[in-house]
């Protein structure tokens, strides 16, 4: 399948595991080309849009891989417990594999599979999916997470200290080329592309950037 990858796909339960993502994917960063205006809050669909306590923290693009695993499921989700023995295989969504770029084209964290964001200098949020929206047929959805859990390497210091929501925007490509797959248990990387909108509630302190671990400049 021409543009389209496979390979294993691990699972993420640890933060020293995502961490070893994000050193896989920072040339991802590499020959970013400026990125367009992104969609106003005001203009995203209602179930996408941030809060009136949140404001915007910083925009984010990125590029990577959207992951898929061959799973086995029933035929009908809706059939009754005798009709549920009929079984396909599909691609499920297993999650993100993308680098973080900020407005100044420099490398800043990683998405990573289990919804994580991993900053570079060791802060990370975990997110639940809000909301999402199948904007274009032909893209990753759009969408909005809140914040689960935040760690930092000291209190309230890092790039994701006081993330409080992020929106997935303006998205292209991501999709599996058809719904169904043929070997149960493969894993496919589709490319794609996004702009993450970065909200913290209001009040909170502007974010700093560590000293001892500095962003990676885009090249």
């Amino acid at each position: 399948m021409n543009g389209f990858r496979t390979r294993a796909v691990f699972p993420v339960r640890r933060f020293a595991a995502v961490i070893g993502i994000g050193g896989m994917l920072a040339l991802y960063g590499c020959a970013t080309p400026p990125a367009p205006t992104p969609t106003a809050n005001d203009s995203l669909p209602p179930n996408l849009r941030a809060s009136g306590d949140e404001e915007l923290q910083e925009v984010m693009t990125t590029h990577g891989d959207e992951t898929y695993l061959c799973r086995r499921v029933p035929s009908d989700a809706n059939a009754t417990e005798a009709a549920a023995a009929s079984t396909q295989l599909l691609w499920t969504q297993s999650g993100s594999e993308a680098t973080l770029v900020d407005t100044s084209g420099t490398s800043a964290g990683t998405v990573a599979p289990n919804h994580y964001f991993l900053a570079y200098d060791g802060s990370y949020v975990i997110v639940n999916p809000a909301g999402e929206s199948q904007v274009s047929a032909n893209a990753l959805t759009w969408a909005r997470f809140t914040t689960r859990y935040i760690a930092t390497p000291r209190p309230r210091e890092g790039r994701f200290a006081d993330v409080s929501s992020i929106q997935r925007i303006d998205t292209a490509g991501g999709l599996p080329p058809q719904p169904d797959c043929d070997l149960e248990g493969a894993h496919l990387l589709v490319p794609y592309s996004a702009t993450y909108m970065i909200y913290r509630t209001k009040g909170s302190s502007p974010i700093a950037l560590s000293a001892s671990n500095p962003s990676t400049p885009a090249h």
